[in-house]
Formats: C-alpha cells, sequence, structure tokens
C-alpha cells in the first residue's frame, strides 16, 4: 500500500493532534527567530540613533519609545527570513531526531507533511498583512511625529530636506517643519491650470496650526498672465494649505507607511502625496503577497528532512537552504526596486518576487524524492 493510502486512513483525531504538535513545534521557532533577528537589528538602529537621542536629554526614556516605535516596522520586514529560519530549525531537528522517519513509515509524505504545515504559514502570513497595513503605520507616523517634537527649536537634521508634495495638480514646497508638524517655514504654492501649466504661486513666512486652520505671516500671491508671459502681485488671499499638521508628517516620512485607504485616496482622490504613484502601488501590492512569501521560504527549507539521522549536522544542506532564502530576499528587494521606479508594473514585480523560489523549492524537492 503506498503512502497516500496510509495518509488517507489516519484517523481523524490523531491527524488534528499532529496538525496541533507540529504547528504548536513550527510557529515556537519562527517566534525564537524573529524575536533573535529583530533585537539585533533594533540594537543596530539604536547605535545610530543612541547619540542623537542623548543630545536631545531625552535619556533612557527615548531610547525605549524609539525601540517600542520602531519595533512594528523591524518585524515584518524580517518576517521571512525569521520563517526561514525557524523552519529551517524545526525540520532539521524533526530529521535528526527520527522524528521524520517515524512519520514516513507512518504514510505521511513529503506534500502532506508541507499540508500539514499551512496552518502556521497562513498565521503568520496574514498576522503579518494585517501588521503591515494598520500596525506599521500607526507606529511609524506616531516615531515621526515624536521625533519632529523633540527636536530642539533651530535645530536641524542633517538629512532634512524641503518637503514636496502634490495635491491634485497642486505642488506644495515647506523648508522646515517643526511642532509635530504645527509650525511650518517658508512655504509655498504652486497653482497649475489642466495642462499642468503653472497659473499662481503663493508664499508664506511661517504658518501656525490654531486648531483647526493655519495662521500666516508674510503672505506674497502673484497671479501669471493667461499668455504666462508676466507675474503680478495681487492684494490678499491666505495660503490655502488643506492639510492637517499629522497628515503633513506623513508625507514626510521615506515610505508610504500607509493604509489600504490613504494609499487609495493618494492614488485616485487627489489625497496629498510625497511619492512617485508607483511606490504606493507597491505599497498597497506587496502586504498581500505575505502568505506566499511565508509558503515559499517553508518550500525551500523542506529539502533538510532527507538528512540522514545518522548524518548529523555533519551535512551542508541546512547552509545550502539559507542560502537559497538569502538570495530570494535579495532578488526580490531587486524586482521591488524595479517595482518602485516603475520599471515594472507593480502587481507583475509583486508577483514575480516569490516566482523563482517556488520554481526552485519544488525543483529541489523532486529532485530529493529521486535519490
Amino acid at each position: 500500500m503506498n503512502r497516500s493510502a496510509h495518509s488517507s486512513k489516519m484517523p481523524q483525531r490523531h491527524r488534528a493532534v499532529l496538525i496541533r504538535h507540529l504547528n504548536k513545534a513550527l510557529l515556537g521557532r519562527v517566534m525564537l527567530c524573529g524575536a533573535v533577528l529583530v533585537a539585533l537589528m533594533e540594537l543596530l538602529a539604536l547605535l545610530e540613533k543612541t547619540t542623537p537621542i542623548l543630545n536631545r536629554h531625552l535619556g533612557v526614556r527615548g531610547l525605549a519609545i524609539f525601540s517600542a516605535l520602531h519595533l512594528p516596522a523591524l518585524s515584518i520586514d524580517i518576517l521571512p527570513l525569521a520563517f526561514l529560519i525557524g523552519a529551517l530549525f524545526f525540520l532539521t531537528q524533526l530529521a535528526l531526531s527520527s522524528e521524520m522517519s517515524a512519520l514516513r513509515a507512518a504514510g505521511l509524505s513529503t506534500i502532506g507533511l508541507y499540508r500539514l504545515l499551512l496552518p502556521t504559514v497562513l498565521f503568520v502570513g496574514f498576522a503579518g498583512m494585517i501588521g503591515q497595513y494598520w500596525v506599521v503605520p500607526a507606529s511609524e507616523g506616531a516615531l515621526k511625529q515624536w521625533w519632529n517634537a523633540t527636536t530642539p527649536i533651530n535645530e536641524h537634521d542633517d538629512s532634512d530636506q524641503p518637503l514636496w508634495f502634490r495635491m491634485g495638480g497642486t505642488l506644495i514646497r515647506i523648508e522646515h517643519i517643526s511642532n509635530s508638524g504645527q509650525t511650518l517655514s517658508d512655504i509655498t504654492r504652486y497653482d497649475r491650470d489642466a495642462h499642468g501649466q503653472l497659473t499662481s504661486t503663493q508664499h508664506a513666512d511661517s504658518l501656525n496650526y490654531a486648531g483647526d486652520h493655519w495662521e500666516e505671516t508674510g503672505n506674497l500671491t502673484l497671479q501669471l498672465n493667461p499668455d504666462h508671459s508676466a507675474a503680478h502681485r495681487i492684494p490678499g488671499g491666505a495660503l490655502a494649505l488643506p492639510v492637517s499638521p499629522r497628515t503633513i508628517i506623513r508625507l514626510t516620512q521615506a515610505q508610504p507607511f500607509l493604509t489600504p485607504g490613504e494609499i487609495l485616496d493618494a492614488l485616485h482622490n487627489g489625497a496629498p502625496a510625497s511619492l512617485p504613484r508607483p511606490t504606493y502601488r507597491m505599497a498597497l501590492f506587496s502586504p498581500l503577497i505575505l502568505p506566499i512569501d511565508m509558503a515559499t521560504m517553508l518550500l525551500l527549507a523542506l529539502p533538510v528532512i532527507y538528512i540522514p539521522p545518522r548524518t548529523g549536522l555533519r551535512t551542508p544542506l541546512p547552509v545550502y537552504v539559507l542560502a537559497a532564502g538569502l538570495a530570494l530576499v535579495i532578488l526580490q528587494g531587486l524586482i521591488n526596486a524595479l517595482g518602485n521606479a516603475g520599471t515594472l508594473p507593480a502587481a507583475l514585480a509583486v508577483l514575480s518576487g516569490p516566482l523563482p523560489g517556488i520554481l526552485f523549492g519544488i525543483t529541489w524537492v523532486l529532485r530529493m524524492e529521486e535519490k
């Protein structure tokens, strides 16, 4: 009788116990590896930020706030790699302790084992998707706002650049932002017609947010002739800035840490946007394939179940698996860069990322089965 027949006759109660045991063990190792990787990445981030935080006299409390708010984004970034290493540890232990041999003797095939582990794949993948869509935008927005609010007066970060953003056909430039986005300096608004031609500009030396509106100083408005031959200063008219301080802080982020609704508003409803449209499309589609990424990493780790128990850790197979996973992560980064630049359509770039890993993993498992 073949393995599939044995597997199909496995009592449902035994199958449920096996699923619970395997997935609990896999999830525990993934969480442990994720915690170690996050701790290492957080330590590197703190090494970069410790001096500025202490120079602002924020002390240990400031270090703790920075670490807590930066943690969600780091956790999502390392999730595929953490899943690969956790699956690698789990499956290697399964093979070396002869548990895999016992499962095979009971009729469990490689595909059957993969199916049994899918609950952890889906749980981690969808948890990462929810975190990327809703937890990370909130934490990164709070981090950016806290960092701006704690910047001393008349102090500028070396990395600070003027903020440019668009609202429909209008462009706005802000030289400096402080006080959690409630104080702006050197603001210029450029209005354009339907053909993209400049029609007028407005400038204000400063804007201060007063609860529900902006109060300005140093207003200057220039109106261009219809033929754009000359500009005339016109009286009156406050500089219209229909955005809140929170939105301005969000626009200063180098990456689009936004919820799906905010991304769609930026793409289709003329909401303020400071990054290229392909970047927003990638931010919208990328979290959707996190479950596929987890499934791909598990597939790449599967070959280690063929390690003979007597071989022990003398085999280089786990190293090959880890190298394959790292290569896939690097390749996905390159493909995502093409998607962010608009060279590849966002949907194609997102779907192309895990495809090489899937094909390579299937080929590798089939080759191991033949042996």
